[in-house]
């Protein structure tokens, strides 16, 4: 039993993650820590608010005020008269209610999501490259194989006029003689 004991202790001390241990395996498996930070802290939200004033309210309320003041002052500079300061009243009641208009902007960043596919990104990266290389080289040995052949042909030419030459020699030497 003392044995079973000692035996589960070492065993829990030994398979006990440390901070330490944590961080290597998280420096191995990016792409797997990074999805895990992705469901644990999915979004990162931003709120922003504008007012806006529709001009053209605004533009009503100071055609309102002009003649409301122009009525005003006629009255004041004439003696004032009940009935039409009642209707001024009025106006003023019937004015519509300022509208001002809210716009809410909310933004929301992924920041787990952004690093997995960057991740991505070079992983695609680095393997088009490594392709891009290849082919590279290859072009380079195919530019190469073409200009032995080129100078295989030209060589070729050259003992082919030469042969030609020598087998007509006879024939050549009488045009030239003559």
């Amino acid at each position: 039993m003392k044995n079973f004991i000692l035996f589960i202790g070492l065993f829990s001390i030994i398979g006990c993650a440390n901070p330490k241990k944590l961080h290597k395996m998280m420096d191995k498996l990016p792409e797997a820590t990074a999805k895990e930070c992705d469901q644990r802290f999915p979004i990162k939200e931003t709120t922003d608010t504008f007012y806006t004033v529709d001009s053209n309210l605004l533009k009503a309320y100071e055609d309102e005020y002009t003649r409301l003041n122009v009525a005003i002052d006629s009255l004041l500079n004439e003696g004032c008269d009940t009935l039409y300061v009642e209707k001024i009243k009025e106006v003023i009641k019937t004015l519509p209610a300022k509208t001002n208009t809210k716009i809410v902007v909310k933004t929301q960043e992924n920041t787990a999501k952004l690093e997995v596919l960057k991740n991505d990104c070079n992983k695609t990266i680095a393997s088009l490259s490594q392709i891009n290389n290849q082919n590279v080289t290859k072009i380079h040995d195919l530019e190469l194989k073409n200009g032995k052949l080129n100078t295989r042909i030209a060589w070729m030419w050259i003992i082919i006029v030469c042969l030609t030459i020598f087998a007509f020699r006879r024939q050549i030497l009488k045009l030239i003689i003559k």
